[in-house]
């Protein structure tokens, strides 16, 4: 979706932020960025940039980087942003996948990444004698509970969420049979079971999982739905949209990976054009016009420097195309 374009509606209206972007001071306000009849920037005030799960994983890479002698490796990459993952290599925290038979050349620190990692990853570390330090999101730990109990218990175990997402594959890992499905026609070819409990990626867009569950109660005669989407996720994605109501044009800081910056994307699209960019290079000052409202979101593994330096260039941007044409009896032949 970067540098394309999507289409997308809301009922409430929100507090917008007030952003200096030259002194990147960020205030609560009703105002907008400027007074001034040119380009418009509003942030989404509660929800852009890294949620609870996330703060908490960045803290413990970092205090554990800083308070730890000899290296420090992570099991995949802590969050799904390369900015902030070209960040952690650059202070020493290399990514060892010991799941996949990457073998540590010594001895250290072990992080479980944010997503969770499955009981293989786990296992792995105790036989490098690796010191673990585990980071995982305490709501995806509550799915991977869930989903073992469930099978423990005789359901079918069926996550709807992306079958490459590191999240969805810990989560499953912690069952015998579980299955990830990506979509609704994935669910209506599905055979039926006696049980079926029914878990999501916790990233996942609420309506579409919604629909899953409807179609997997025909597949059985007992259904349990006991999917649990992060509240910051939907929040985050209802404010989108509120804001994207207000704007002429939106634009997602976070990464390309990242599940739920994708979903930021997709319900801003319904009603505006909107485009997500993972560093500030990638903002293209034809998507705006000199009256552009503009919107500004960031998905829950966004770093807040990215998201102020976003805004601090969609304001540069605005200037230029505010300033009036060059006096042609000024500029040289």
């Amino acid at each position: 979706m970067n540098g394309t374009p999507v289409r997308a509606a809301v009922d409430n209206v929100i507090t917008p932020l007030r952003v200096d972007t030259r002194n990147r001071r960020v205030q609560s306000t009703v105002e907008l960025i400027h007074e001034r009849e040119s380009l418009e920037i509003i942030r989404a005030p509660r929800f852009s940039g890294f949620c609870g799960g996330v703060k908490r994983a960045w803290s413990i890479a970092s205090r554990t980087r800083a308070g730890t002698e000899g290296p420090v490796y992570v099991s995949g990459e802590l969050i799904n942003n390369d900015p902030a993952m070209r960040d952690l290599e650059s202070r020493g925290v290399s990514v060892l996948r010991v799941a996949e038979g990457e073998t540590p050349p010594e001895g250290g620190t072990l992080i479980m990444r944010a997503h969770g990692e499955g009981p293989l990853t786990f296992e792995r570390a105790q036989e490098f004698g690796l010191n673990v330090v585990d980071a995982t999101c305490g709501i995806v730990r509550v799915v991977q509970q869930k989903a073992k109990n469930l099978e423990d218990q005789g359901y079918q175990v069926i996550l709807y969420g992306h079958r490459n997402h590191p999240e969805a594959k810990a989560t499953v890992a912690y069952t015998q049979r579980g299955m990830i499905i990506e979509t609704l026609a994935e669910a209506e070819d599905l055979p039926r079971f006696g049980r079926i409990a029914a878990l999501a990626q916790t990233t996942a867009l609420l309506s579409e999982y919604e629909r899953i569950c409807k179609v997997l109660e025909t597949k059985t005669n007992e259904f349990v739905n006991q999917g649990q989407v992060c509240a910051w996720t939907r929040m985050a994605q209802d404010e989108a949209e509120e804001l994207a109501e207000q704007c002429t044009v939106m634009v997602v800081v976070g990464g390309r990976k990242s599940a739920n910056t994708h979903r930021l994307v997709e319900v801003s699209a319904l009603h505006v054009p909107s485009y997500l960019v993972e560093t500030v290079e990638e903002l293209d000052p034809s998507w705006f016009a000199a009256d552009s409202v503009v919107g500004v979101t960031a998905g829950a593994s966004t770093r807040e420097q990215d998201v102020l330096d976003v805004m601090a260039r969609i304001d540069e941007i605005g200037r230029t195309l505010g300033a009036p044409p060059p006096d042609p009896r000024t500029v040289e032949s």
